[in-house]
Parts: structure tokens; C-alpha cells; sequence
């Protein structure tokens, strides 16, 4: 058999791509139903709404005086 090697690793190892593959899968039709967005920060924050990915918190910045 040709793939015997792999599809012992695939099920005697705990490892998947399952969540890549799903996230790819995804943000292929986000792209796909934006019918263009107006800009990359646009379709940036529908994958981050999509995913429910925040981002994390900064400390502010005093401005310069």
C-alpha cells in the first residue's frame, strides 16, 4: 500500500490540521461573499467578528505635550 506510512501516523498520533483546514475554509468564504471590501481593515475585522477574535488590550499613550 502506497499511503501506509501516513495513515498509520494520522491514526496512532494525536495531531490534526482540522482547525487550520476549518479557519482556511472560512476565511476562503468570507472573501468569497465580500464581493470586494473597501479596504484590507475592513475584511481584517470580519475574519477577527467571524472567528471571535479579540484583540488584546494596550496601555494608552499620553500624548505629546
Amino acid at each position: 500500500m502506497r499511503y501506509k506510512n501516513y495513515v498509520t501516523n494520522a491514526i496512532e498520533l494525536p495531531c490534526s490540521n482540522a482547525k487550520l483546514e476549518a479557519t482556511n475554509r472560512l476565511i476562503k468564504h468570507i472573501k468569497r461573499n465580500a464581493f470586494g471590501f473597501r479596504n484590507f481593515d475592513n475584511f481584517k475585522k470580519r475574519i477577527y467578528l467571524a472567528l471571535n477574535i479579540t484583540k488584546e488590550k494596550t496601555s494608552l499613550v499620553s500624548s505629546r505635550v
